[in-house]
């Protein structure tokens, strides 16, 4: 049975430079904004009848992290949501794959990942404001 994976990137120092000149832009329109976070989501469609082993996983861990940075990739969301955030997620429609979908499948099968069949990229921003 079919499932999408999600991998979770921790933001590094970029996508903290870039989450203020985003929040910088959008004050403009918003000036209530106090705080833009920013992760990436890797969506991984699994098409194995069974969910991937430990050795599976961590080759898929390793393939969507970065080698100097050790325990940046999480199933789970490094942004936490309190009431009044807006979390949005942006990336490519679910209805075709995208070419860089397509290298990566054939990175993940070379890797002897053959259950991955798409991988679509999606940035997840965490919009947080004050009363």
């Amino acid at each position: 049975m079919p499932s999408v994976l999600h991998f979770y990137v921790r933001p590094s120092g970029h996508e903290r430079a870039a989450s203020g000149h985003t929040r910088r832009k959008l004050q403009g329109k918003l000036p209530e904004l106090q705080a833009v976070k920013t992760e990436l989501c890797y969506n991984v469609n699994w098409t194995a009848d069974s969910l991937p082993s430990a050795e599976e996983m961590k080759k898929l861990t390793w393939l969507f992290g970065c080698p100097l940075l050790p325990g940046d990739v999480a199933q789970e969301s490094w942004l936490r949501s309190d009431s009044s955030d807006l979390l949005l997620e942006v990336g490519p429609r679910l209805n075709f794959s995208t070419p860089a979908s397509t290298n990566v499948v054939s990175v993940c099968w070379a890797a002897g990942l053959g259950a991955v069949d798409r991988v679509e990229t999606t940035r997840r921003y965490l919009l947080s404001a004050w009363p």
